[in-house]
């Protein structure tokens, strides 16, 4: 068993490493400036995730006069090329945790996390595509109205996944005798409802725990790397 749970690992070290290597690409292929200021998110794609109105839309985009319009849609067409990369990788990052955590214990529970997996990767595909059609439906109030209805749909199908997969990593971590890093997988899952209900002041802090799971995932991976690479059962 020790080989094999071995092997696992390093896939889902690999993965992680690729995750953590993409998200810090990801980042600057995003517009960073805002039409209008805005003090409830930290940058413009998570404003775009959870606009809840047109005029959500033009204080990221501006208006038809602005200038600056027709870069920032540029750039945000850019960001989700990218993401197209990003999602199918950490999507295979959580599989490949969740399948190595069961190989080791056994747990049948945990076969869930792979299909968490699967359901964040293909609602964020979705989400991907009502966002490249909003990019451009800014100046059709009743266009963009219906996107942004299903946009809150796909958006929240994909953080969802996420915040369980959060709480049911932070379970197995907890009787994998990770303790610390179980602590720390889970405030994913604890903001979920609150940024569901409260976005503006909640969702940058529950997307930052998203983001500290991940790292926990790859740290624990390591971790239990090393546990199996000193085992010397076969």
């Amino acid at each position: 068993m020790g080989r094999s749970n071995k092997n696992y690992w390093i896939a889902a070290m690999v993965a992680g490493l690729f995750t953590l290597a993409t998200a810090i690409g990801l980042g600057g292929q995003f517009p960073s400036d805002f039409a209008e200021d805005s003090t409830d998110y930290r940058d413009p794609i998570m404003a775009f995730e959870f606009a809840e109105s047109h005029a959500d839309l033009i204080a990221i985009f501006g208006g038809a006069d602005d200038p600056a319009r027709a870069a920032r849609q540029a750039a945000m067409d850019q960001g989700h090329d990218a993401d197209r990369y990003f999602l199918i990788v950490y999507s295979f990052f959580i599989m490949t945790f969740f399948l190595a955590l069961y190989r080791e214990s056994g747990r049948k529970v945990l076969q869930l996390g792979i299909l968490l997996a699967v359901v964040a990767g293909v609602t964020d595909i979705w989400e991907n595509a009502i966002l490249r059609d909003l990019t451009y439906a800014l100046d059709d109030v009743g266009a963009a109205n219906a996107l942004l209805a299903q946009l809150h749909t796909a958006t929240w199908a994909k953080w969802f996944a996420l915040a369980l997969g959060s709480a049911l990593s932070s379970y197995a971590l907890y009787q994998n005798k990770r303790r610390v890093l179980a602590l720390f997988a889970l405030p994913g899952f604890l903001l979920a409802l609150p940024a569901f209900f409260d976005p503006r002041g909640y969702a940058t802090l529950f997307v930052d725990m998203i983001g500290l799971w991940f790292l926990v995932m790859l740290i624990a991976a390591m971790l239990n790397f090393k546990r199996a690479d000193g085992d010397k059962t076969t």
